[in-house]
């Protein structure tokens, strides 16, 4: 009888220690997982942080927020480089005659992208040296964009890859800003 009551204490403790063995050691994934979520209820758009961040495959290995800031900055980068870059296009090589405002307008978005990418670039090499200012980096990268947004409408533009890009770097960059803010 004492074996079995004895038995029965062992099971339960063995079944504490790996129920606290789950719930206080995560898998790297688990505790990527946590902090992108964590990142992302701080946003004003969860879903798109989560699925902004969730689109490189760098973030299930993210243990803190320095790494989870190079994966945000770094396709801050990408997607304003390549609003950019089809702005650049539509400059260049109109498929219409554009009046003089709409070749103003975009070449204003030009000129604002050309802040945003710096503004992101910043950020990202002065992540480890100077997080204060990889901060203010990392929240004024989507300035140019809203600048872009005003000067489309201003001009009539209605472009939805221009707008997505618009969406997307002002986003990236408040999601950059609330990571930034968490480094010291």
């Amino acid at each position: 009888m004492a074996t079995k009551w004895l038995n029965s204490v062992f099971f339960f403790f063995f079944l504490m220690t790996i129920s606290f063995f789950f719930t206080h050691f995560l898998s790297p994934a688990q505790a990527a997982s946590k902090l992108v979520e964590g990142v992302c209820d701080e946003t004003n758009n969860y879903s798109f942080c989560i699925q902004a961040l969730e689109s490189d495959p760098k973030t299930r290995a993210a243990k803190n927020y320095m790494d989870l800031a190079v994966i945000a900055l770094n396709l801050g980068i990408s997607n304003s480089t390549a609003t950019r870059s089809y702005i650049a296009r539509l400059y260049k090589n109109p498929k219409k005659k554009r009046d003089h405002r709409k070749k103003s307008a975009l070449k204003s978005c030009l000129w604002g992208y050309d802040g945003v990418v710096l503004s992101f670039r910043s950020a990202l090499m002065e992540l480890k040296e100077d997080s204060l200012t990889a901060n203010y980096d990392a929240k004024v990268a989507g300035d140019g964009a809203v600048y872009c947004s005003s000067f489309m409408a201003s001009a009539r533009i209605k472009d939805s890859s221009i707008s997505d890009g618009n969406r997307f770097a002002s986003s990236l960059s408040f999601i950059a800003f609330v990571i930034t803010n968490h480094l010291e």
